[in-house]
């Protein structure tokens, strides 16, 4: 037993640790340190189960099924992603949340006091640090106004994350109350309380309706459990759940689009120049990024676009009335909707196994609310995991959290938990058992390992990347070019705007005169970012240069289509025709421009004398 506790000890600290550890010398502060860690960590305490030779046999039923078929299919979406290193970023975030999850239920079915304790504790400590922090960063804001609120990030590395991540933290501040000694309860009840203070100052809608679904879950479950324990359910379980599974397709794939249309449309009226009223607050930037995430979806409607690679599809939909992506150079990396993400993705496959996973554990939460008679404060605890993961999905509707290492952390072990409370007041049905052995452990080591040298990979890129950015903002090209070459690996060739680190490289080459090798690195580019406008730009003006003038005009034109308030590959096609002496083409793309500029007023100029206008 000692040695089961060891394990349960060592899965405990990497929770920790991996919850706090942050690294100054990368672009961002926590991601990246924070996936190291856990994996690391993992490594370790799988390490110990090996050298143990412990056994542990697991029932393969529907929830664990569907959670390892939907991880096994985001894996192999690596095949067809454009950008495989970001495919393989984001499927090592989702084998370690497996993991964490698996890790969960072992200390559960073993130690479940010891493990549950310690991170009861641990949530109490964690609230605290974040708390801390939040005043830190509160004390340093000279103006307190909605755009400041965004310097307000605790440990996570945004305001919405943060407060996404105090909705996760309160499932275990509320369970704290209950299942620790008197000045820990004390402690957890302050904290409670604190926390949604903060929920409430950070202005996070997405999740004050998280939490407002939780609310009534659990009241509605609640009051109506007596009536639950009375259903003599005719159908089948399995029928249920696939009726809710179509459900949730037909309001993803159509009613939802509907309902984004008229959102668009209606912001339209209400903020037209005409009506004496604006709303700004009515901003149309969400509701658009979903419209053309939804152009990904029909696109690739079965099995997505590769996991990780929404950032580089969407633009394929073109940026139009995105004006901060056109006029401000802004990008995006998610969709802002966590499920739209992952049906862009992973199509129709990998979301309805998502999905599976998702409603059979929460179905089965009922369930076994249901069946629990003799203890009124586990029923209740059995309520609450299906509220809190009903409402942390609802806010994640609007959000990105499971971008994050600590959202998918302690995601996991909210689930983990929930999967171990309905196996213990609830039979399922098994494909098959599952046993876990000194074999698995050895290929899971081997995983972690291997994911390891990925986060190594991505911390040496981002390191030399901020150097980089440095030596382009000094114009430093051989540097540029150096720094480019040692922040590229096999796991790391776009930055976190998703541009590709080759784009850089190519223009240093060209400013120094370098243009075979600029060209070869705007292809390179191209390859890991087809739809980036200033790519193509630049690759058709290597082209040019190289009297390619056909290829040239194809690059130049599909930037333009993704841009259209972009206006240097108009200005250069306008270049490129007056070249040729076509002063009506030349005259078309000038007209097309919605930017002055004085490059823009000398060649209307020339086209207008060539076309007979000006004498």
């Amino acid at each position: 037993m000692k040695n089961k506790s060891l394990v349960t000890n060592f899965f405990l600290i990497g929770i920790i640790v991996s919850s706090l550890v942050v690294s100054p010398y990368v672009i961002d502060f926590t991601l990246i340190s924070r996936f190291i860690t856990l994996s690391v960590m993992l490594f370790l305490t799988v390490f110990v189960m090996y050298r143990q030779g412990l056994s542990f046999t697991l029932k393969l039923d529907l929830p664990l099924f569907s959670y390892m078929a939907y991880t096994l299919f985001c894996c192999c979406s690596i095949l067809w992603a454009t950008n495989t290193a970001e495919s393989i970023f984001e499927n090592s975030k989702l084998l370690l949340s497996l993991i964490v999850f698996l890790l969960t239920v072992f200390s559960l079915k073993l130690f479940p006091a010891q493990f549950f304790i310690g991170i009861l504790k641990f949530s109490v400590v964690l609230f605290l640090i974040e708390f801390t922090v939040g005043i830190i960063q509160f004390t340093d804001i000279e103006h307190l106004e909605k755009s400041t609120l965004y310097e307000l990030t605790g440990l996570n590395g945004h305001k919405n994350l943060f407060s996404s991540f105090l909705l996760l933290n309160l499932f275990f501040l509320i369970n704290a109350i209950f299942k620790l000694s008197k000045p820990w309860k004390i402690a957890a009840g302050i904290c409670i309380i604190l926390n949604l203070c903060v929920i409430l100052f950070l202005k996070t809608k997405a999740v004050w309706i998280g939490i407002s679904i939780s609310i009534v879950i659990f009241m509605i479950i609640s009051v109506s459990i007596t009536a639950l324990k009375k259903i003599k359910f005719k159908v089948n379980m399995y029928a249920i759940i696939a009726g809710i599974l179509i459900i949730a397709n037909v309001f993803f794939l159509k009613t939802l689009p509907v309902i984004i249309n008229k959102g668009i449309e209606y912001n339209k009226e209400v903020n037209a120049p005409d009506t004496k009223t604006i709303r700004p607050e009515l901003d149309d930037e969400r509701l658009v990024l979903w419209k053309k995430t939804y152009h990904v979806i029909h696109q690739h409607l079965i099995k997505g676009v590769g996991i990780g690679n929404w950032q580089i599809h969407y633009p394929d939909a073109t940026l139009a009335n995105l004006w901060r992506a056109e006029d401000l150079n802004y990008t995006f990396q998610r969709p802002h909707n966590d499920f739209l993400w992952i049906l862009s993705e992973t199509g129709l496959i990998g979301f309805n196994l998502f999905l599976l996973f998702i409603v059979s554990i929460i179905f089965l939460l009922f369930k076994a609310a249901a069946n629990i008679t003799h203890n009124k404060q586990l029923r209740y605890e059995v309520i609450l995991c299906a509220a809190m993961i009903a409402g942390y999905f609802s806010a994640s509707f609007f959000d990105f959290p499971k971008e994050r290492i600590e959202h998918l952390m302690w995601l996991s072990i909210l689930l983990g938990y929930s999967y171990y409370l309905i196996t213990q007041h609830f039979t399922l049905n098994s494909f098959r058992d599952l046993i876990l052995n000194k074999n698995v452990y050895m290929i899971t080591g081997c995983i972690l390992f291997f994911i390891t040298g990925i986060g190594l990979i991505r911390y040496k890129g981002e390191f030399y990347l901020r150097k980089m950015y440095h030596y382009k903002n000094q114009a430093q090209y051989i540097k540029v070019i150096e720094t480019c070459k040692q922040a590229t690996g096999f796991a790391y060739t776009i930055d976190p705007t998703s541009v590709p680190i080759s784009w850089y490289s190519g223009n240093a080459q060209a400013a120094q005169g370098n243009y075979g090798a600029a060209i070869e690195d705007f292809k390179t580019a191209y390859r890991l970012n087809p739809y980036n406008r200033n790519v193509l730009n630049d690759l058709a003006s290597a082209y040019a240069f190289n009297n390619n003038m056909n290829l040239a005009k194809k690059y130049y034109e599909e930037s333009a289509r993704i841009s259209p308030r972009f206006d240097d590959p108009k200005l250069n096609l306008a270049a490129l025709y007056m070249k040729e002496g076509n002063y009506k083409m030349a005259n078309f793309w000038l007209h097309a421009l919605h930017h002055p500029s004085e490059r823009r007023t000398n060649y209307q100029k020339i086209v207008d004398i060539n076309l007979g206008y000006l004498h």
